[in-house]
């Protein structure tokens, strides 16, 4: 048995951490060094991915695949480039009738910058969090295959390698999917085979094409075309081999010019889709049937949280330059919440002292605090309120701190409650194991410790009749110790 001894704690060891969520995983080996925004593209209607068939299930099998996801934004100006790419692997993918699959996820966490992109969804953002968990990457445009390989969406080399590579694997699991539609709401019906622990069965109700004249941001006078925007998406965890998902229609919603894709998400990646078109029935509500769709009322809590700047958007913040920091602070002034106190202060200590010092201004101007750029005093006073956390805080620490030492996100991906606030844990300084701990060390008499002072401090630690002491000035320069006294292992923090 370990006993641990804790001095004077100003260490976290991770086990004391909990964050529950399922996360997939991303191989960055094939990654572009950089994290800044990459590029986006456009779209075309005859890119390969209009569903005008009118058979209810188009493409199911146990061919290999290739599952391209795009993560981008409207509000982004590097991400035009990497719509192109998405729409040429889809018309390229059409006339050589590969089995590629392309979808395009607006994320919302660009819409402060002067343009709110009609297609962008929280729920896409969460998304892209997800990957990141194993990637420690956000930014756009991020191009995704079968939720392995992730890069840069403008990097079309890469893209046409990770597709090439993807369609010489044998598939694991397979899935079909079928749909009919009456009075607005879509069936999806579908079947999975070779479905593993942890497995997920997603259908993304996906529209074939759109373009938008941009009026403001980034993209400011520019007309923007995309390819398969994914308007919804949903889950199903702990799917059986069959099921059936229901999907709303959006509004201006047609049926040739939407399709349905189902694929399985694992922990290691995507294992099977299969895409159908959407075949409308007739009776009921024939109106229901081309426009608008139902919705449901979401709990008083998810609607707050539905409202509340991503935790993405304080990370971009944090790494951006300084006109999108400018933007991106004066949302977070228009949007105000508590919870962003936690997040607003932890990136000020990794900026430049005039960004800290906007940042300090504004949480006085909200608090009515005043402790400058004081970052210890503001802190001690935040561990004394009782501020909820943001959901997706402890995603932030995670990717802030997976900046410094990847190891360090390791710290926030325990299923445990966490014991102690997650705002009290603070970087030490160094990357993790780069203070080595005090083992065994050799032990001398008190009376032949001729190095210490009368007035030295020591920590003494007596088990069953072993009695030692550590000295302060020694722990000070380890913060850790590893011994066995009276016969048990003892861990001690300082």
């Amino acid at each position: 048995m370990t006993r641990i001894f804790q001095v004077l704690i100003i260490a976290v060891i991770g086990g004391l951490l909990g964050t529950s969520f399922n996360a997939f995983g991303i191989n960055t080996s094939n990654a572009d060094s950089g994290t800044d925004p990459g590029q986006t593209a456009s779209a075309d209607p005859s890119s390969g991915s209009s569903m005008a068939k009118q058979s209810a299930s188009d493409e199911n099998g146990t061919a290999p695949f290739a599952f391209v996801e795009l993560f981008t934004s409207e509000g982004c100006s590097s991400c035009p480039s990497a719509d192109a790419n998405l729409r040429q692997i889809a018309a390229e993918a059409s006339q050589s009738g590969k089995n590629v699959y392309t979808l395009s996820y607006h994320v919302d966490y660009w819409d402060y910058l002067g343009w709110q992109d009609p297609y962008s969804s929280r729920e896409f953002s969460d998304r892209q969090r997800e990957y990141s968990r194993r990637s420690r990457r956000v930014y756009t445009p991020q191009m995704i295959v079968n939720g392995r390989t992730e890069f840069v969406g403008s990097n079309m080399k890469k893209a046409e390698d990770a597709v090439d590579r993807a369609l010489k694997s044998q598939p694991k699991a397979t899935i079909s999917v079928e749909c009919a539609m009456q009075n607005g709401i879509i069936n999806a019906q579908w079947k999975v085979e070779g479905l593993g622990k942890g497995d997920q069965v997603q259908v993304a109700l996906v529209q074939n094409s759109g373009e938008q004249d941009v009026s403001r941001g980034e993209n400011a006078n520019r007309k923007l075309s995309h390819v398969n925007i994914v308007r919804q998406l949903e889950t199903v965890s702990n799917p059986a081999g069959e099921g059936a998902t229901e999907l709303s229609v959006p509004e201006g919603f047609a049926a040739d010019k939407f399709h349905v894709v189902a694929f399985v998400q694992s922990l290691t990646g995507v294992k099977a889709a299969g895409k159908a078109s959407i075949v409308a029935k007739m009776g009921g509500n024939d109106k229901a049937n081309n426009m608008a769709a139902s919705k449901t009322a979401m709990p008083a809590e998810k609607q707050i949280e539905s409202k509340l700047l991503s935790e993405l958007h304080f990370l971009e913040m944090s790494q951006g330059e300084r006109g999108r920091f400018t933007a991106g602070l004066r949302a977070v002034e228009d949007k105000w919440h508590i919870s962003y106190v936690p997040m607003l202060l932890e990136s000020g200590r990794f900026m430049r002292p005039r960004s800290l010092n906007d940042i300090t201004r504004l949480v006085s101007k909200k608090t009515g605090q005043q402790f400058g750029n004081d970052l210890d005093k503001w802190l001690e006073w935040m561990w004394k309120q009782d501020i909820k956390p943001h959901p997706g805080y402890a995603n932030f620490k995670s990717l802030l701190y997976g900046n410094i030492d990847r190891r360090f996100s390791e710290y926030f991906e325990v299923t445990k409650d966490s014991r102690i606030r997650l705002d009290e844990i603070r970087w030490g300084g160094v990357k993790r194991d780069g203070i080595p701990p005090l083992k065994d060390p050799k032990m001398l008499t008190a009376n032949n410790a001729g190095y210490l002072a009368d007035t030295d401090v020591v920590f003494g630690i007596e088990l069953n009749g072993d009695a030692r002491a550590y000295p302060k000035r020694i722990l000070a320069w380890h913060e850790m110790f590893k011994d066995t006294i009276g016969g048990e292992s003892v861990c001690g923090v300082y």
